[in-house]
């Protein structure tokens, strides 16, 4: 018994020396593959998965799929200093014909690995593209077939279908009317991946025979309209941009619904954090317009007590389109949200800290602001003055309102903002006189039309206050200066974008949309291409 013990463990300890020695091969091999491509300086996830791997057909198979990505990557070499870059590239063919060959081998071996298949398929694919080689086409079963069999290997992953994806959009031309039917389905659900779609999204946009074909296969979320607003701006295709931006909005729209309903489903489930995590991703996401708000509201309603954690960028435009209102006497966000906005904004100059907390119903914190701040009549200082004068008059406190307006910058002092303020105390104290001169003047501010000399600029959008004498159907309006190849712009009133429309020539565009009598802010942007620069707005009939 004890020899047979002794032998076991000789065995054993043998057996377990020359596994072990086995492994170091392997893993000097892996190493020697790895280091000969170059691929840990570009893929060090993988280089680093392949030395580690026990088996070492597995470990092969992982640098030469890491090899085939690349190939299908355009930015796969940015990141490598230029001269690293240009050699890389440049070795492209090479590393491909490798991966293939280990690729060929494994197969043998594991004649059902869908990897090995798809790297023998998809590198044949490329490295025939590359060489400008006809059989392309009139081999085209060489490549395409062990990337079918890779899709059907593998009906879970969606890995397999870039590679066919890419092959059947280069070679679309040539396809048949049914390889079409087939090949459509195969790349609505490559590009249900965000990466694949967006590396083949060029491609698909100019073999569709028309829009209506092309959108078909756009994936219906916000980002899949993104991608393709970005291709389409890179044709200058401004038409076709306009379109995409509409149903980009919807995607929008729903995919906000279904985060802030299951945001609620968490709260419910008890999971605050779940719930946190949905609602501050619709604040980031959705588009700071009036078309969204009650989609924010619900949102930061479903969001657990805490700072909103959104981006700082995405709270500025919420809180500048909320004040704009505020300043103008309307409520465009709820005070609670307003507030719990202005908490969690970082650095906010003192003037907008102090209007938030106003907009967000808390006269003292604003004062105290107003108070540390030393706020006088500078012109940042006016739109508080203004939206503080609105307050006292519906606190019926007509004195300190007028006092607030008292300190108006002298550039605003004939503003809309600030005859609107004068009527509503007028109107507050009872006093005729005044008021009759409040509204005179505001009558004296109505028109058809403004110059070019009216806009004013925050950041990169031109803005409007503006007094529309009488009801319109909408109203034209004329650029004085545009990029030569075009642009888009978004028109939005009070907050509410009205259109999103190419800009070609001078003639500008013109908007049907009914513009009530009375203050409006209008506002143009630029969403697509170069800047514009806004001439004469005229009201239609």
């Amino acid at each position: 018994m004890r020899g047979l013990i002794a032998f076991l463990a000789v065995a054993l300890a043998v057996t377990a020396l020359a596994n072990r020695a086995a492994w170091l091969e392997a893993h000097r091999d892996a190493l020697s593959l790895v280091m000969s491509t170059g691929i840990s300086a570009r893929q060090p996830t993988v280089a680093a998965d392949a030395l580690w791997d026990p088996d070492p057909l597995r470990s092969r198979l992982a640098v030469a799929r890491g090899l085939l990505a690349e190939a299908y990557d355009p930015d796969a070499f940015s990141k490598l200093p230029v001269r690293d870059a240009a050699d890389a590239a440049s070795r492209l063919e090479e590393r491909l014909d490798l991966a293939r060959g280990i690729a060929a081998d494994a197969l043998v071996e594991l004649p059902a690995a869908w990897q090995a298949a798809m790297i023998v398929g998809g590198a044949t694919n490329r490295i025939w593209s590359l060489q400008g080689d006809p059989r392309l086409f009139s081999e085209q079963s060489v490549w395409e077939t062990p990337l079918r069999a890779a899709a059907k290997l593998a009906p879970g992953q969606d890995e397999p279908l870039r590679p066919l994806a890419v092959a059947w959009l280069e070679t679309w031309p040539l396809l048949s009317s049914s390889r079409r039917v087939e090949a459509r389905e195969t790349l609505r659900r490559a590009f249900a991946d965000p990466d694949t779609f967006r590396q083949c999204a060029a491609l698909w946009l100019a073999a569709a025979t028309d829009r209506e074909e092309a959108f078909s296969l756009v994936p219906d979320v916000p980002w899949g309209w993104s991608v393709v607003e970005g291709d389409l701006t890179a044709r200058e295709d401004w038409d076709g941009f306009c379109a995409a931006r509409q149903l980009r909005d919807l995607a929008i729209r729903a995919s906000a619904g279904r985060r802030v309903g299951e945001a609620a489903e968490h709260l419910r489930g008890g999971d605050p954090s779940g719930a946190r995590s949905l609602a501050l991703g619709v604040v980031g996401d959705v588009p700071a317009d009036r078309r969204f708000s009650v989609t924010l509201e619900s949102a930061l309603t479903r969001c657990p007590p805490g700072p909103v954690t959104a981006p700082a960028a995405a709270i500025r435009r919420w809180l500048d389109l909320a004040l704009d209102g505020f300043v103008r006497g309307q409520t465009w966000l709820p005070p609670d949200a307003v507030a719990r906005l202005a908490a969690s904004a970082d650095d906010l100059p003192a003037p907008v800290a102090a209007l938030a907390a106003l907009a967000g119903g808390d006269l003292s914190a604003a004062e105290v602001i107003e108070r540390r701040a030393e706020a006088g009549s500078a012109e940042a200082w006016a739109p508080y003055w203004v939206a503080k004068a609105r307050v006292f008059a519906r606190a019926h406190r007509v004195a300190e309102g007028r006092a607030a307006l008292g300190r108006v910058n002298r550039n605003w002092a004939v503003s809309l903002p600030v005859i609107e303020a004068r009527v509503a105390l007028a109107e507050v104290a009872g006093n005729a006189n005044g008021l009759a001169e409040a509204q005179s003047a505001l009558d004296g501010a109505a028109a058809f039309s403004w110059p070019a000399t009216a806009w004013t600029w925050r950041g990169p959008a031109a803005r409007l206050d503006m007094c529309a004498v009488r009801d319109a159907s909408g109203f034209a309006l004329t650029l004085d200066d545009f990029p030569s190849r075009g642009t888009v712009v978004q028109v939005s009133l009070d907050g509410t974008p009205v259109a999103v429309e190419p800009a070609l020539d001078r003639e500008g565009l013109s908007v049907r949309v009914p513009v009530s009598r009375g203050p409006h802010l209008m506002e143009i942007t630029t969403v697509a291409g170069g800047r514009v620069v806004p001439g004469e707005l005229t009201l239609a009939p």
